[in-house]
Formats: C-alpha cells, sequence, structure tokens
C-alpha cells in the first residue's frame, strides 16, 4: 500500500511540476561575522556566478565557483597576493510553489592560496529565501541565513580561524529557456 501512495504522490508532482532547466546568475553575498581571509566585521564574502535547476512544487539546486584575488603590503614595503577559489553548492526547497519564500542549505569549499600559504576551509550555511519574478526569463533573489565557517589554520597570519556570520544574498537569476 505504502508504494502505491508513493507512486500516486510521485505521478502528482510530475504532472504539477514545471522544471526550469538551465538557470544561471549570480549572488552577491555582503556578511556579519567571520569573512573572507580571515578578517571578522562586515563587508562583501564574495560574488558568486552560478548554474543550476529550478523545479516549480519543489525547489533548486545551484552549483558556483568564485576567484578572487587581493594584495597586501606590510610596513617593510613587501607585498604578498592573496587568491581564493571557492566552489558553492545550495539546495533550496519551496513545496509551495515559486510564490513563495524557501528554505536553503548551502556549502562552500573555499580555499585562500598565496606563495607561503595555502589555505582550505568548509563553510555551512542555513537559511531561507524569496524569489521574486520580474518575466518569464528572469528573477531577482533574495536570501538570508547563517553560515558556519570551519576551523582552519591561516599560515599567513599565524592563527587558527573558525566562526560563523549572518549573510545575505542578492542575485539575479535568468531563465535560458
Amino acid at each position: 500500500m505504502n508504494k502505491k501512495i508513493f507512486a500516486l504522490f510521485c505521478l502528482l508532482l510530475a504532472i504539477n511540476s514545471r522544471a526550469t532547466l538551465p538557470i544561471v546568475g549570480a549572488v552577491l553575498e555582503i556578511g556579519s561575522g567571520s569573512l573572507a581571509y580571515g578578517d571578522y566585521g562586515t563587508g562583501i564574502v564574495r560574488i558568486t556566478p552560478f548554474a543550476g535547476v529550478w523545479i516549480d512544487g519543489i525547489g533548486f539546486a545551484r552549483f558556483g565557483v568564485s576567484t578572487d584575488s587581493q594584495k597586501e603590503q606590510n610596513d617593510l614595503g613587501e607585498s604578498k597576493e592573496l587568491k581564493r577559489l571557492d566552489f558553492s553548492t545550495q539546495i533550496g526547497i519551496s513545496a509551495l510553489g515559486p510564490a513563495f519564500p524557501y528554505i536553503g542549505v548551502s556549502y562552500v569549499r573555499a580555499g585562500s592560496y598565496s606563495q607561503s600559504n595555502d589555505a582550505k576551509w568548509n563553510e555551512w550555511g542555513l537559511g531561507f529565501g524569496h524569489r521574486f519574478v520580474l518575466s518569464p526569463l528572469a528573477s531577482i533573489v533574495v536570501e538570508a541565513e547563517h553560515r558556519w565557517v570551519a576551523k582552519h589554520y591561516d599560515r599567513l597570519r599565524e592563527a587558527y580561524v573558525s566562526g560563523r556570520r549572518l549573510q545575505m544574498n542578492f542575485g539575479l537569476v535568468a531563465n535560458l529557456f
């Protein structure tokens, strides 16, 4: 009996769902707490271009890659260039449909690289968001989440870095088809 109910549920879900394949866009991430490069405060964390899929009645999945570089110079005039490469994944569940807010879970594998320092760490997030449809081909995304930054050693600062932050994400999504 349970298999029949599950099959009926899947059939109803398939009939009432409409997939938007693929979606592309970018999200501006602004946070307050543990930020990029081990800083603590308020600022832009990263800009993440992404690609993914949205299925009405279920939610979405998106995958992004972000790069960044920064030069630092100490009092002796020595400069160091820091580069970042971040891979992010986010899954959102919106069982009520695209006109309602969704719950999102995110994971970021972040890395900071320089000539004398390489550090990699994980970031986990949980929050909610809303997609505001501008047209059949474009939407704006507004999200709020709590992000946990896993403990990692930063050799450049000679310190262990970990923490958390509150984060707001603002983005634009384009439906290609």
